[in-house]
């Protein structure tokens, strides 16, 4: 049950939601912290006021002059930490693009690394570097919604633009790994070509790994039945696809709705397959959504059920509304399941490339005994043995252990030594990506959290290590960047025992304003959020009281002693939001990482909007 996919259709089916930096409970603010007395916090506010950097704008391209103060914050450090209060702010992402362009081209920085998976973002280096491939698909293709925007998109042509200007060279990497396709890929196409005899004894090593990405990610076929909507009636329109689904089971992945609206050639115009909202573990009949626009340049419109996961889904009462009004069609197709036999629907379907989907491990039918209206529903369960997690690891290890073993002799027949190392460190994403799962799988979430954190953090010491004296900027959450994340040792907190005082951090926070986040309220999709300012007590507000729209705070001069010490030594909360966000739980999407112990510094925005999906 991992957060991740590829850029096609069945590969965006591997995105589902998991390991995101998400929010932790907390009883809302109280509208004065308890310790906190006025006089200190009146003594707080205008310490940050006197001692406040301002910036005079979030966006790159204008220069550095009120940028030069940050310059002496971040002194010698080798690696710098940009965090985010939300996955989903503009301001946020303007602004690191910004910090990224004074950092590479006024302090050295060579090295860009974010929340991603490893080897897709490496993909985009190739385009950073090269010119290659086209950088909108790239960023599709590494998974997360969250950093398929306008912003990313922006700082990676102007990263492009930079390498090509002569005034320096900056590289883009990823450093997390959710999802192990593009490894698996990687350390097979390598064995292929400087080991091909081993081949057959890597396969059978990763038997369960092959099972755990089918069942994290979609992998190769998944349970769907397809239908096709009428392109007159729905283009140019909004559509709500809604239905109701019920799970037994489901340990690995999820059941859920989906869209697609193919324009020319095959393209995809607009795409929603519920990835990290769908239906999981045993629940009842529960109603989901799907809301998306149709452009008006539709060519085909496809839509139907999915189950790209373990256990066993019920599907019933689908229904399709047009700008708010109910479609029917019964001669097309049949909704409630009703019929002797799928009506309108097909077992599998065809992608937008004209590859059918597979439902191999899957049995589709209709079910005569389980309904939630009606007599009938339809029915998708797996019939596939689960993995056995125990032998995982073991194998996994023998691949790296094989692979380092036999270094010198890929190189001996013709590998560079970097075409070696990049193979053993797939593998070694491989093995991380079948131990969080088998956490996940085993629902100690925590654990799960905790072994992401230590296996990114290992990640960005592979790359520092394999670009020795490179200076390194790390984008992820605040929760990954603090030193002090409260459930456990964060990825800031690992960075800081391996490189010490070579590696600073910045956490963001804000006042007010919109952001994206999936709707876990509805379960339909990713939409704009808005906040209104932070109550008393909290840093956020604390902040807002300076009166300075935006500016950085180095809260490594704190004082040591006096009210400004204790107000600032007493924990106050921070807004906290991951991919998924609802009014109802907002209260629950604040942390008290907020202070000295937490972060270096902070950027502060005292008013925000969504950032801009692609």
């Amino acid at each position: 049950m991992t957060l991740s996919s590829r850029a096609t259709y069945c590969s965006l089916l591997m995105a589902f939601a998991l390991a995101i930096a998400g929010a932790q409970s907390a009883p809302v603010p109280a509208a004065t912290e308890p310790n906190a007395s006025a006089s200190e916090e009146h003594a707080a506010v205008q310490w940050m006021r006197q001692n406040a950097i301002p910036l005079q704008t979030v966006e790159a391209g204008h220069g550095f002059e009120d940028l030069q103060p940050l310059g002496q914050v971040v002194g010698n450090a080798r690696i710098v930490e940009l965090g985010e209060a939300t996955h989903g702010t503009r301001e946020f992402f303007q602004l690191k693009h910004r910090m990224i362009e004074y950092l590479a081209a006024q302090k050295g920085f060579t090295i860009f690394s974010i929340e991603g998976n490893m080897p897709e973002a490496y993909r985009l280096n190739d385009y950073v570097l090269h010119g290659v491939g086209d950088p909108k698909q790239l960023l599709a293709g590494m998974y997360f919604w969250t950093w398929d925007t306008q912003e990313v998109l922006d700082m990676i042509l102007w990263m492009r633009e930079f390498n090509q200007s002569g005034k320096g060279r900056i590289e883009f990497t990823g450093f997390d790994m959710q999802v192990a396709t593009l490894s698996v890929e990687a350390v097979r196409h390598f064995v292929q070509q400087y080991d091909p005899a081993w081949s057959s004894a890597l396969d059978q090593d990763w038997k369960d790994v092959a099972e755990l990405q089918h069942m994290s990610a979609g992998g190769s076929s998944f349970g769907v039945a397809t239908s096709t909507f009428p392109v007159a009636a729905a283009a140019g329109h909004h559509i709500r696809f809604s239905g109701y689904i019920k799970t037994e089971n489901i340990t690995y992945g999820y059941a859920g709705l989906w869209w697609r609206v193919d324009g020319e050639a095959g393209k995809v115009l607009a795409f929603d397959n519920m990835r990290g909202r769908g239906a999981g573990g045993t629940t009842a009949w529960t109603p989901y959504t799907i809301s998306l626009d149709v452009p008006a340049d539709a060519h085909a419109i496809k839509f139907g059920i999915l189950h790209p996961g373990n256990g066993t889904a019920w599907f019933d009462s689908l229904a399709v509304e047009i700008d708010g009004v109910p479609y029917s069609d019964p001669s097309s197709f049949d909704l409630d399941f009703e019929s002797p036999s799928l009506r309108g629907f097909e077992v599998g379907g065809q992608g937008a490339s004209g590859k059918r989907f597979s439902t191999t491990g899957y049995s589709i039918t209709i079910d005569q005994s389980v309904a939630h209206t009606g007599a009938q529903s339809l029915r998708s369960q797996y019939t596939v043995p689960p993995v056995n997690p125990e032998a995982v690891d073991p194998e996994c290890k023998s691949v790296i252990d094989y692979l380092t073993a036999h270094r010198a002799a890929f190189i001996a027949a013709g590998a560079t030594a970097g075409d070696a190392d990049w193979a053993i460190q797939n593998a070694t994403i491989v093995r991380q990506f079948a131990h969080l799962e088998n956490i996940e799988n085993a629902g100690d979430m925590d654990t799960a959290s905790d072994f992401r954190d230590e296996s990114m953090a290992e990640n960005i010491r592979w790359i520092a290590d394999h670009n020795p004296g490179a200076k390194i900027v790390v984008w992820a959450h605040n929760a990954h960047v603090s030193w002090t994340y409260s459930h456990g040792n964060s990825l800031g907190g690992h960075l800081h025992s391996f490189f010490g005082p070579q590696i600073m951090n910045f956490g963001f926070a804000f006042n007010q304003g919109s952001f994206r986040a999936v709707d876990v309220a509805n379960k339909s999709g990713v939409h704009p959020f808005t906040v209104t300012p932070a109550p008393e007590g909290t840093i956020d507000a604390a902040m807002a009281a300076t009166g300075i729209p935006i500016f950085a705070l180095d809260l490594r001069t704190v004082p040591k002693n006096g009210p400004v010490a204790a107000w600032f030594a007493q924990p106050h909360r921070t807004r906290d939001v991951g991919a998924d966000f609802s009014d109802a739980s907002a209260p629950k999407h604040w942390t008290s990482d907020s202070g000295p112990s937490a972060f270096d510094v902070i950027l502060f925005v005292n008013t925000t909007t969504s950032a801009r999906p692609n």
